[in-house]
């Protein structure tokens, strides 16, 4: 590691989250202590993989200031928020809440206890749609839904009060996050799921229609996304933190994406293909609020700087999905809410 210090306490927001807690489980591998901030209202503590766990929600400065006096952190991963597009249309204020008013929160605190290091989870949420493909850094900002905006906000923020002098940012631009780490029971765990591979998988194991949202201007109608595989992801993060004392710049932009891409209907027809189903019903509707036709990025930057390409394909990311799903369904009572 690049960075000179004996301290390896890292801190992660959100770290009992689909990708805060494949973070977590890296992170340990590479022999750091994480302590991990999540008020479980999205994560679940059997996905928890670091050394010290607090109930807390980032939004409540007091609850934050616990975990900043006992421990003595190095570095912060701020993963911890909400994220749903359609839902920040209709709860703007609890968007607001956690995930403008956390990142401050965490800007001070990070501030007062001189943290140096912060990674910021953004989102590709914050491009909106766009004319050109593929989505560079330099990208024009025009989120539609109220989610992208609080990601834009945010960045802002950290742009604004924290990168200066001393301190030092990297905001990482999430493009769609797919995968397991099923082997150390890792995984997305909604019960039912919300992101649409996840349900998917789960309707097509039980033999349920699907539904395929077909009004998009793309080639077949459905939507057309750069998946990264969720493992891929948590090795992005892991050589921020490695490179950021070379990085000249006090604030960064990184798009995570992989510039391939595949529409819903061939996402569909590759777990077919993976769960060996030939017949399966498929309902079709209009598109949500706030879903772009298209979502590929640019991730030449990332792997500039960092080194970073994604590695892992996405028939491997969907059978690892696959894998993990019907574990689940082996294992039903622990993952009830």
């Amino acid at each position: 590691m690049q960075i000179k210090s004996k301290n390896k306490t890292i801190l992660i927001t959100g770290g009992c989250g689909f990708i805060g807690s494949h973070l977590s489980l890296l992170l340990k591998k590479k022999n750091f202590r994480v302590i991990v901030i999540d008020n479980l209202s999205i994560g679940k503590k059997l996905l928890f993989k670091g050394d010290r766990f607090y109930k807390a929600d980032i939004s409540k400065k007091n609850q934050l200031e616990k975990v900043f006096k006992e421990n003595n952190i190095f570095a912060i991963f701020h993963l911890a928020g909400l994220s749903k597009l359609t839902e920040s249309f209709k709860k703007k204020k609890s968007y607001k809440i956690n995930n403008i008013k956390g990142t401050q929160n965490i800007i001070e605190i990070a501030k007062k206890y001189k943290i140096r290091y912060l990674i910021f989870s953004s989102s590709a949420s914050v491009y909106g749609k766009q004319k050109k493909f593929p989505i560079s850094e330099n990208s024009p900002l025009k989120p539609i839904s109220y989610y992208g905006k609080t990601k834009l906000i945010s960045e802002n923020l950290i742009k604004k009060n924290f990168s200066k002098g001393y301190f030092k940012s990297i905001c990482l631009r999430y493009f769609n996050v797919v995968g397991s780490n099923y082997k150390n029971k890792l995984g997305e765990v909604h019960n039912p799921p919300i992101h649409l591979i996840p349900i998917f998988i789960k309707k097509i194991i039980e033999k349920k229609p699907i539904e395929i949202r077909s009004n998009f201007k793309t080639k077949d109608k459905s939507g057309v996304r750069d998946y990264i595989d969720v493992n891929d992801m948590a090795l992005a993060h892991y050589l921020c933190l490695k490179k950021i004392n070379k990085i000249r710049k006090n604030f960064l932009i990184l798009n995570l994406g992989s510039k391939k891409y595949f529409s819903v209907k061939e996402i569909v027809k590759t777990i077919c293909k993976k769960i060996k189903s030939k017949k399966i019903k498929i309902l079709y509707s209009k598109k949500l609020r706030g879903e772009p036709d298209k979502l590929i990025a640019n991730g030449q930057l990332a792997n500039k700087i960092l080194g970073w390409k994604p590695k892992i394909s996405i028939e491997r990311s969907i059978l690892n999905m696959i894998l993990w799903e019907k574990y689940k369904l082996k294992n039903k009572k622990k993952f009830v809410n």
